[in-house]
């Protein structure tokens, strides 16, 4: 007879009900007594071990280490990611100390997750990085339930095993090793429940789930979901893995699971030449021998990683274990990446058994908002009223046409639930989905409800003091926003396709700046203002970089999936390489961007602007007097652009040169703009400016080449600069006027009276 010993962590849930998890197992009880847990738990370990041919490792000198680790929740969109403003303390349970074999080994028991250690002094390192990769990116009701447990303490569990039972478990225990899996996957169905608010449930896709499951289970097939994003492809794989996993739970020979990983894990950390064919090969018979399926996301980075093209990659390296029927894999897509794939390795495509996933009709989907406003009310008693709903499937099924029903509908409304729990409230009205989907896309509320009207005057009084002297471009950017309120831009494009031709330093740049605020700058913590300067883009390679290569997504890319919600001001776009032109070209016609792994990027929310100087000679149209030819721009603008490219552009804004009078008005706005500067409110003072030093800063701001841009630069250095002296030889000086004057070729300052 010999001895093992486990490590049992223990919380007090309640007064008198304890619960125990043990450790290195998914095993967990609750009961009323230590004693019979610990007595119950040996006798299913002894049973269930010798019965399935398997002992864990046990971990005799086993000790607790509890630490607290600050994390920052956030709420996870497509679109990007929203921290909230504050952090939350975690308290971790650490259960480490030495295995049979020597290391030093340390569980993390309710976030599944156990490392090796070589230090002392890494251990604390270890926790918090370990912690932070599993929290990152939690909702905060996710990791309430982290917070809500009692203090944990340590106790033991100890299985008796007859030598002879041992040895035959050690004989067995080679030949059903499945390490490199446990290393590179997660495995379904996990024991534990999920953390999130919607169930992982495949609503209105139980035939799709049933002919899924018998794919898998009687021929054997490899399958693939394809269907747009949202359309529900996840949790069908999900709903047929528990299934798969039930039907083959009265196997004598055993239950297949589902095992979860991407490309990019199965080959980390290979730094050698042939390690990741190593650990795939290993992958593969492993799978071969348990009968388990592999279930890839990012699917189609199976074809760009590994090697330097298709032929290469580890799509190419599985792909004879593919044909064989060794080897069982599922996936899901969209159309684009699957066309992609059976473009890149027709032959690697052709092995596997594709299941369109149709879209759900609008009876459909109203039945799953129902069953999901049903689910929160039971499991978090909190009501969503029904024209709430109404009023989040108008808004999402006109403004987030990237993402398919039901997916979008229940993330959308999670978020809602999420912040209802954070106020601690009960209901979920009209309101307050208005007041989500402003903080999500940035829209204000007077654009996206039709029972409020729009202030053309308001409007036209937003723009004209933000941009100074240009009558004419204002007046054709309210004509857009107008049009955006009644509903009549092409939801298929681009809200709208824009570009600014003119002088430099005119007010193009503020002009797309104050755009992106008034349309997107409502709740977005993110600038809703995406600038690229295009001179930087001038060859090929620095395109690709714009546009991405291989698995990584380019600049524009990366920043449009970051805030679908923006305005795109691409500046001097002449200056870019005729190879974007023509990337353009599919952006302003369709409203979409596929890159070369068949992903979409979504342009449909952006207002696309493009400045230009074509057609402005900077001898004849900066000046103090308004020489600017519109007809020169405009030729000049329809020879430089191909006819296929102009004749997709919306508009062609043109805006003028800068006048005396409209220099000095730009002028007292920069300088009126000084009073919200943090260090004269703290004080209490209130600043003025007199003519004369208009005037002066209006004539040596202002440059024939870059217009009104070098004025920022002169007042900072004439004017901050003095007003900086002179408050640090007046400490205490506070609740006064100053007024800032041009003497004697100089600025003074003093107090007014």
């Amino acid at each position: 007879m010999e001895l093992f010993r486990y490590p049992l962590l223990c919380w007090q849930l309640t007064p008198d009900t304890i619960c125990a998890h043990l450790v290195s197992t998914e095993y967990e009880l609750a009961g009323t007594q230590l004693s019979k847990l610990q007595s119950h738990l040996a006798e299913h370990l002894q049973r269930d071990y010798i019965q399935n041919n398997f002992l864990p490792d046990s971990m005799p000198d086993a000790r607790l280490k509890k630490i607290n680790v600050k994390i920052r929740p956030a709420y996870q969109e497509e679109n990007g990611v929203f921290p909230v403003g504050h952090t939350l303390s975690i308290p971790i349970a650490a259960v480490y100390g030495s295995t049979e074999e020597g290391y030093s080994e340390c569980y993390l028991p309710l976030l599944e997750q156990h490392f090796y250690y070589y230090k002392p002094d890494q251990l604390r390192a270890l926790i918090e990085y370990f912690s932070r990769d599993y929290f990152n990116n939690m909702t905060p009701e996710m990791l309430h339930r982290y917070i809500m447990l009692g203090e944990p303490w340590l106790e033991e569990v100890t299985v008796r095993v007859k030598a002879r039972e041992l040895r035959r478990i050690h004989d067995d225990k080679n030949h059903l090793e499945i390490n490199t899996l446990q290393k590179v996957a997660d495995k379904f169905p996990r024991k534990t429940k999920g953390s999130g608010i919607a169930p992982e449930t495949a609503w209105e896709r139980s035939e799709l789930v049933a002919g899924l499951v018998e794919k898998l289970q009687k021929e054997r097939a490899s399958v693939l979901l394809i269907g747009e994003q949202g359309s529900g492809k996840t949790a069908i794989l999900l709903e047929a893995a528990r299934k798969f996993f039930s039907l083959t739970k009265e196997r004598s020979e055993g239950v297949n699971y589902f095992w979860r990983t991407t490309p990019q894990r199965m080959i980390a950390g290979a730094r050698y030449l042939g390690e990741w064919q190593e650990t795939s090969e290993e992958l593969m018979e492993e799978l071969e021998r348990t009968g388990d399926i592999l279930w890839i996301n990012d699917f189609v980075y199976l074809l760009s990683v590994g090697g330097e093209g298709p032929e290469d990659s580890v799509a190419a390296f599985m792909l004879p274990n593919l044909r064989q029927g060794r080897l069982q894999i599922v996936g899901e897509l969209t159309q684009q990446a699957w066309e992609k794939i059976r473009q890149r390795l027709p032959g690697f495509a052709a092995h596997f058994h594709v299941i369109t996933i149709p879209k759900l009709s609008k009876k459909q989907i109203v039945k799953i908002m129902a069953m999901f406003a049903d689910y929160v009310h039971k499991q978090l008693h909190i009501t969503i009223e029904k024209s709430a709903l109404n009023l989040a499937y108008r808004l999402l099924d006109r403004y987030l046409r990237y993402e398919a029903f039901p997916g979008k509908i229940i993330k959308f409304m999670t978020s809602c639930v999420n912040e209802a729990l954070v106020q601690n409230q009960k209901s979920i009205d009209d309101e307050k989905v208005l007041t989500q989907f402003v903080q999500k896309t940035g829209l204000p509320p007077f654009l996206l409800r039709d029972d409020m009207l729009l202030d053309t005057v308001a409007l036209h009084d937003y723009f004209n003091k933000r941009i100074i002297g240009q009558t004419q471009a204002i007046e054709r950017v309210c004509q857009i926003v107008m049009i955006f309120k009644a509903g009549l831009n092409d939801p298929n494009k681009p809200i709208a396709t824009l570009l600014f031709a003119g002088p430099t330093g005119v007010g193009k740049t503020a002009c797309a700046t104050a755009l992106a605020a008034y349309f997107f700058g409502q709740g977005q913590t993110l600038n809703p203002l995406i600038r690229l300067d295009m001179s930087e883009f001038q060859h090929p390679v620095q395109v690709d970089r714009l546009l991405g290569s291989g698995d990584k997504p380019g600049k524009l890319i990366a920043l449009v999936r970051e805030r679908p919600f923006s305005v795109v001001l691409l500046d001097e776009i002449e200056k870019a390489h005729p190879i974007f032109f023509d990337v353009l070209l599919n952006v302003m016609d369709e409203g979409i961007l596929v890159d070369g792994n068949g992903r979409v990027t979504d342009f449909r929310n952006v207002i696309l602007i493009m400045t230009s100087n074509l057609g402005a000679k900077q001898s004849k149209r900066i000046s103090f007097v308004n020489q600017s030819d519109d007809n020169d721009i405009s030729s000049a603008v329809r020879q430089f652009f191909r006819p296929e490219f102009y004749n997709r552009i919306d508009q062609v804004i043109t805006f003028q040169a800068l006048s005396a009078a409209t220099v000095a008005d730009i002028t007292r706005k920069e300088l009126m703009a000084l009073n919200k500067r943090e260090g004269f409110q703290e004080r209490h003072l209130k600043l003025t400016f007199t003519p004369q030093l208009v005037k002066h800063l209006a004539k040596v701001g202002f440059d024939p080449k870059y217009g009104a841009r070098p004025l920022q630069r002169t007042i900072e250095r004439l004017v901050i600069s003095k007003l900086a002296e002179f408050l640090l030889q007046h400490v205490e000086m506070k609740g006064v006027d100053l007024l800032i004057d041009w003497v004697d070729k100089e600025v003074k300052v003093c107090t007014k009276k």
